[in-house]
């Protein structure tokens, strides 16, 4: 499993490295990224629907999810 993973952030488009559990910010829009590993989707899908604001979940094949908030 990789220590870091890239993937466009779903507000704006911007390339951000992902390499906390919490707390990785876009460097354009200030969106915070939450990472999941491959074996914690419920984790990440209950992360998701209770966490407030505009949110998204991203799935990185091979390497988890990623929960978006702002």
């Amino acid at each position: 499993m990789p220590n870091t993973i890239t993937l466009a952030c779903p507000k704006c488009g911007t390339p951000v490295a992902v390499s906390a559990v919490q707390g990785d910010r876009c460097p354009s829009c200030g969106a915070e990224f939450t990472w999941f590993r491959a074996n914690e989707r419920q984790a990440a899908l209950d992360f998701h629907y209770t966490v407030t604001g505009e949110k998204h979940l991203v799935e990185v094949p091979g390497h988890g999810w990623v929960s978006v908030h702002l």
